[in-house]
Parts: structure tokens; sequence; C-alpha cells
């Protein structure tokens, strides 16, 4: 009786232990096309995962396989990673976007293994693995339909995020990746301040069509029109896709408005942020956290690059604060806006390709008010991305 009482009592300190279990892993697309000429090929990664007892945990990948007729011809070290801490008994989905590149020589392999190939990850939580797979589909060349692997969004300064002045020109600007030929159409979307408090109303400024055609990986970067700016506050911008259809989910940028009644030269309050402390080094899953400010519609957080000796680090802090992203000499390399609601975020690994390994940067956080007016800043700390 004893040792069945025993046995018991582990079976149960087991089961209370498990704390997060991966359920599924799905490729989108499921089939990726793959030219002669190889090229880059996008994949997302869905991570459904569900935690049993409250914990924070960290879902992850260290790599991925390329099999060819069951055998893997080629095994590459790329961690994707997130930390997150899910609501007990409610299956939390993760998303994980990556472009794979694919050699010629890798392209030939796959062409002459009948469509027999695919890549493989596998994810992990800590307690439970899944594994998702991607099927590597050997195109031929223009011949086929119109494809887009990727779309990415920023403002003609290269930002993600910005702050204007009333009736300034802002234009966004759209990087997008595609194979084969057809006509792309799509639709410069717009949501405006009033619309995102009460419903997130859209409206077309402009329509887009346009004939594409490459025998390999092709490019275009399509010009928005001159965006609204004439509504002081939060605004959002994107290029919806009417046809070829795809399915990632397509990139939004979001820009805020200010009065030119602003005073440019008033000093603001401080705001205070406690992470991430003074050397600690960058990486998608750093945490930026800091006080809350009264009247704070959103936060944004903002890394520059070091300023090039015009404006020293010591004299950024204590300088007059002209109103705008780009009030000192250094130059904002990549910021995100989150809502008021929140004290903490991460970039969650989007900042990474737009900073250099062995870089250091300059970081703060600014509060914004629902009229789109700077209320608070912290001052600029060093970062450095290793």
């Amino acid at each position: 009786m004893k040792n069945i009482t025993v046995v018991l009592f582990a079976l149960l300190s087991l089961t209370l232990s498990a704390e997060a279990s991966v359920s599924s892993v799905t490729a989108v697309p499921s089939k990726v096309t793959v030219l002669p000429t190889g090229g880059g090929v996008s994949v997302t990664w869905r991570v459904v995962h569900t935690i049993s007892a409250p914990a924070t945990t960290v879902t992850s990948s260290a790599s991925y396989d390329i099999i060819i007729n069951g055998l893997t011809v080629l095994t590459v070290s790329k961690s994707l990673s997130r930390t997150t801490t899910p609501t007990v008994g409610v299956p939390e989905t993760l998303t994980f976007s990556e472009v794979i590149p694919v050699s010629v020589t890798l392209a030939k392999q796959i062409a002459k293994g009948g469509n027999d190939a695919r890549i493989q990850r596998i994810f992990n939580d800590g307690l439970g693995a899944g594994t998702g797979f991607a099927q590597l589909i050997a195109g031929g060349g223009a011949s086929g339909a119109l494809n887009i692997n990727r779309i990415e969004l920023s403002f003609e300064n290269g930002g993600k995020t910005n702050v204007v002045g009333q009736n300034s020109d802002l234009r966004a600007v759209a990087e997008i990746n595609f194979v084969s030929r057809g006509l792309l159409q799509a639709e410069w979307r717009v949501i405006d301040s009033p619309s995102i408090r009460g419903g997130q109303f859209e409206r077309r400024l402009s329509q887009v069509r346009r004939q594409l055609s490459s025998s390999g990986n092709g490019r275009v970067r399509l010009l928005s029109p001159k965006l609204p700016t004439g509504t002081t506050g939060l605004h959002e911008v994107k290029l919806v896709l009417i046809d070829p259809q795809t399915q990632f989910t397509q990139p939004v940028l979001r820009y805020y408005v200010n009065p030119n009644s602003t005073p440019g030269l008033s000093r603001l309050s401080p705001l205070e942020a406690f992470r991430p402390v003074e050397g600690v080094p960058f990486n998608a899953n750093t945490v930026f956290d800091w006080h809350p400010v009264a009247g704070a519609a959103a936060y944004q957080i903002e890394l520059f690059d070091l300023p090039g000796g015009k404006n020293p680090l010591s004299n950024l802090n204590a300088a007059p604060l002209i109103v705008s992203p780009f009030d000192t000499d250094a130059e904002l390399v990549v910021g995100k806006i989150v809502p008021g609601t929140q004290t903490s975020s991460t970039f969650a690994g989007f900042a990474e390709k737009h900073l250099l390994h062995g870089s250091t940067y300059l970081w703060r956080i600014r509060a914004i008010s629902s009229g789109g007016t700077v209320l608070a800043q912290s001052d600029f700390r060093k970062i450095l991305y290793p």
C-alpha cells in the first residue's frame, strides 16, 4: 500500500509540473515555390501551445532541416524564439516568420527530387515539442502565376513609425518580393485617428495596378500617395493586396500627427524607464518597461544610431526638445508604438534586420497623448547589439 501511495504521489507531482505543451506547428503557406535560379522563400510558422499552470514559457526552434525524398540534405542553425506568459488553459498561437535562402545547387536537388522536398522545424516550449513542415515545389521560371513572397513597409526616411506636424508631406514605401509574372492589384488604405478610436474603419487612398514579371526573384518598389496629415492623432496605413492573395499577415505602419500649435522648444516631463539596464545586450526578447504617464494614449520606443560627434551623448539628454522623432543628430533606426495601456514591450524580433551586429545604439521611450502631443520622454541610454 505504501508503494502504491508513493507511485500515485509521483504521478500527481509529474502532472502538476507539466506546465506547457506544443499541440501543433503549421507552415503558412504550406507549399512554397523554388525557382531554378534559387533565392529566398518566405515561411511563417504558427505554433499553438497551452499551459496547465501559471508560467512564463520560452517557445523556440534552434534550426531547420531541408529534407528531400526522406533524407536530410541540409541542417541550418537559425534560432527562432519567443518568451510569453499565456493564460492557463487557453491555447496560445505564436507566429514566427523567416526567409530561407535556397542556393542554385539546392534548387536543382529539389527539382530532381520530384517535389518530395520540405522544410522541417521542431518547436519546443520546454516540456513538449511539435514538428512543422512546408513543402518545397520546383518552379519553372516566369511561366507560373504571380506569387508575392514578402511585403515590407516603411516611410521614405526608412522609419517604421513617425511623428509629424499637421499638413506635413508624408508618404509610405512598399518593397515587394515576387516570383513569376502577372498583374498586381492592390489598394493603399488608411485608418484615421477618430476611426481607430471608434471601430477601425479603413478608407481607400488609391488603387495600384502593376504588371510584374521576373524569371527569378523579382522586387518592386511602390510609393504611396500623400498620406493624410490634417487630423491630429494616431493614423495607420497599409497596402492591401487584392490579387494575388497572400497567406501572410500584411504589415501596417503607424504615424502620429502633432498639432502645429505644439511649442517646439518646450521642455517635457521626464519619463522613468526601468529596463533594459545599461550593459544588457539587445535581442528579440529584450524587455523595455517604464513608469506610466498620466494622459498617455500610446508610447513609442525608439532606437537611434550613435550621433556622429556633433551632438554627443552627454548633451542629448539636456538639449531642448523639438517635438519630433528627429530632434537630435542621431538617426532613428527603428521604432515601435504600443497602446497607452501597456508599460512594457519587446521588439518581437522585427528590429534585428535593421541593426548591425557589434554596434551600439541609443534608445528612449516617449509618451504621446490622444491628440498626438508628446507628453514625456526618457533620457537616452546605450544598448549593444552583439
